[in-house]
């Protein structure tokens, strides 16, 4: 009895409730607002804010970060790698750099490489390596974002390295605040380096069981060797012929990534070798011997891009503007360096806008003549790409095309993870309820209204709608 009365009061416009049924008092509804302004703050600062990796709450330190490499590379049964201070310098010197010249890569824009920092601070490296990470908040996250990396897990997990150094640096980057973490991994000259099968040579097939020593160098006598190939490569090709020469040398060495892979024969002075390149970016240097004894100093830095991932369409729309006139705008995913529409027998090509990831472009014509399927290609720079329909424009067709592809955001309330459309999904169901309780309301009592109710409830929902749309 006492909870249909209640719900009756909550609902029903009544003496006992002055008729004004509390679904839709002014105390309610001022709650009610709080309510959808706070879950709309909420969502903004957790997409825009909140950083990504919050599971556990262990400081972001040098020490830590250490600590946890070692748990890594022990899982592993590996030695754990030794703090270096030179290696640590020089970790630090590449984080401020980034932010110094903003940019987050392994190659700054005026053309440093990491081993360029690692050379600063006087440490001699036979191989070497880097990770870098920006935006942790925890050494947890920060660990396990690199070991779910295969190229970041490769450096954590190599038995060649023994040394490593740890930079953390904070401060503002491309216009946001942020935290950049670059790890440095080294072994010195006079520690051997065990060779890893990776590749086939035109000369030598290696075996699995085959394992190459790089000879500890007597003295570094040899002219650096020559590599025929430009500093920087992008393809879209698994295979690459790398060739150069080593002169007055008999055998070079070819390191992938800082780890020695494969040991060639020199004949003349010439050297060739097919490799195998793995998806991303390979760091490619050879060092020649001659009798095992003489020793080069390490080549020059050839950086190989692999990319056989075609850039996407996420999004396509098409429009009238004006008498005659069409616009159609693309959105990608991926590194799209050229956009060809295509409608009927017309093939345009689009124009980047500010943003990087959205294209324009305008196809001028009747809608009688520009009847067909709407397609788009993408293209990259390291020749890949990719065909989408979009739709089928025809003449009984609604005025507007779009081919949306499914996109989700999540976001963080009150420590838990929902879907950003279930949250928008609350504004709705706000609406449906504010609009029940003002139709009981009006319906019940129609000769006893409260005007000032009913237009407070009405903003209300305007509110809600303008929430979900946005």
């Amino acid at each position: 009895m006492n909870i249909s009365r209640h719900l009756r009061d909550f609902f029903v416009p009544d003496a006992r409730n002055n008729y004004t049924p509390h679904a839709v008092s002014h105390r309610n509804l001022s709650f009610y607002a709080g309510l959808m302004f706070s879950v709309k703050l909420l969502t903004i600062f957790s997409l825009d804010l909140l950083p990504q990796n919050q599971a556990f709450s262990s400081a972001l330190t040098q020490e830590n970060v250490l600590q946890l490499t070692n748990y890594s590379r022990q899982a592993f049964g590996l030695s754990d790698l030794k703090a270096n201070s030179e290696l640590s310098k020089a970790a630090l010197a590449k984080a401020q750099d980034m932010f110094k010249n903003q940019y987050f890569a392994h190659n700054s824009p005026l053309g440093l490489t990491p081993w360029d920092f690692i050379k600063a601070e006087g440490y001699n490296y036979i191989i070497a390596g880097e990770n870098l990470a920006v935006n942790f908040y925890t050494s947890e996250s920060l660990e396990s974002a690199w070991m779910n990396s295969p190229e970041h897990k490769a450096n954590i997990l190599n038995k060649d390295f023994q040394d490593i150094g740890i930079g953390i640096f904070s401060g503002t980057l491309k216009g946001l605040k942020a935290t950049v973490v670059v790890q440095m991994f080294g072994s010195v000259m006079d520690q051997p380096i065990t060779m890893q099968n990776s590749f086939t040579t035109k000369q030598v097939i290696l075996t699995p069981e085959q394992k190459v020593f790089i000879p500890t160098p007597q003295k570094i006598s040899l002219a650096t060797p020559f590599l025929e190939s430009p500093d920087y490569s992008l393809t879209n090709k698994k295979v690459f012929s790398l060739k150069g020469f080593a002169p007055g040398a008999d055998t070079v060495y070819v390191l992938i990534n800082h780890e020695a892979v494969a040991s060639i024969p020199v004949v003349q002075g010439k050297f060739s070798i097919d490799l195998n390149l793995s998806e991303g970016s390979s760091i490619v240097n050879v060092v020649s011997f001659k009798n095992g004894i003489e020793s080069s100093p390490i080549s020059k830095t050839l950086t190989i891009q692999l990319d056989t991932s075609a850039p996407n369409v996420s999004e396509a729309n098409i429009l009238p503007s004006s008498q005659g006139e069409y616009i159609v705008e693309v959105q990608t995913q991926g590194d799209a360096a050229k956009v060809l529409a295509n409608l009927g027998d017309k093939n345009i090509f689009l124009q980047p806008t500010q943003d990087p990831n959205v294209w324009q472009g305008k196809f001028v014509g009747s809608l009688e003549e520009l009847q067909g399927k709407l397609s788009v290609s993408a293209y990259d720079l390291a020749g890949n790409a990719k065909i989408s329909a979009v739709a089928n424009l025809a003449v009984d067709a609604v005025d507007t095309y779009g081919f949306m592809a499914e996109k989700d955001y999540k976001v963080s309330l009150v420590g838990q993870i929902f879907s950003l459309n279930a949250v928008n999904q609350f504004y709705i169901y706000f609406v449906l309820f504010l609009l029940a309780a003002l139709g009981v309301s009006i319906g019940v009592k129609r000769h006893v209204q409260n005007l000032g109710l009913i237009a407070h409830t009405s903003a209300m929902v305007v509110v809600a709608l303008i929430f979900w749309v946005t």
